[in-house]
């Protein structure tokens, strides 16, 4: 049976909290996953983002797996007015997705490290993208036959940007029952740099429609380290299909 994590989706809410390009658990078996989602973001007050993304994971052997992430922003509005040129090919701060290639290594006592590259592409006019990459370890285990726990520690390492290094935390609980899945998830960001640490709140739900198509759906909330009377919230949502 076939598991999806809305992670991809989930724990988006703030650009210095970029988790893994893919999810918390370890790679397919065998075969590949195809991903599109959506998402709509309110990260400060009087400011709309939309956009959504497109993703393809493949393991080459088992334990390793090569991923692919698409954004593509649709919209943003600031009081109620929209950015000029702003649609095109780059990175979407409602999804907060780059365009980024993954890779994941997975040993077999439940630990995984990762390497995420985000390409320096964006057609939009007017913006300059960056090259920079997270790379750090996961952690999964199943702890009953119901219940799952998927954790990340992860380093951002700019390439090109005279900025500071830094770390994030997340993990995700998940709880199947049956063809639903109710989950939960908590990320911490900005462990390193000067800015304030921030906490963020996920909860959701993913559906097994049958073997190979499934969905999902989250609400992201960001708690703390947003400013004063701030709570960034974010509701994503995703079809994907494993081949």
């Amino acid at each position: 049976m076939k598991r999806l994590s809305a992670v991809a989706v989930a724990l988006l809410i703030a650009s210095s909290s970029a988790f893994a390009s893919w999810d918390y658990f370890p790679p397919k078996e065998s075969g590949g996953e195809a991903k599109l989602g959506f998402a709509y973001s309110i990260p400060a007050e009087k400011r709309a983002d939309m956009g959504l993304y497109l993703g393809a994971r493949y393991t080459i052997i088992e334990g390793l797996e090569a991923s692919l992430i698409l954004p593509v922003p649709l919209s943003s509005s600031f009081d109620g007015n929209g950015a000029k040129d702003y649609v095109g090919l780059g990175y979407d701060p409602a999804t907060d997705k780059k365009f980024t290639l993954g890779v994941r290594y997975w040993l077999p006592m439940g630990l995984g490290l990762f390497v995420d590259a985000f390409l320096p592409v964006d057609t939009r006019d007017g913006y300059e993208p960056d090259f920079d990459m997270d790379a750090g370890v996961q952690y999964s285990m199943t702890i009953n036959d119901q219940m799952k726990f998927g954790a990340e520690l992860g380093l951002a390492l700019p390439i090109i940007e005279n900025e500071d290094f830094d770390m994030y935390i997340g993990a995700e609980f998940n709880y199947s029952l049956g063809m639903v899945t109710p989950l939960i998830g908590i990320g911490l960001g900005n462990l390193l740099s000067d800015a304030d640490m921030t906490f963020d709140l996920t909860v959701g739900a993913t559906f097994e429609i049958n073997e190979a198509l499934g969905a999902d759906v989250t609400v992201g909330l960001g708690l703390a380290g947003y400013g004063d009377n701030n709570m960034p919230v974010t509701i994503g949502a995703s079809v994907s299909y494993g081949f």
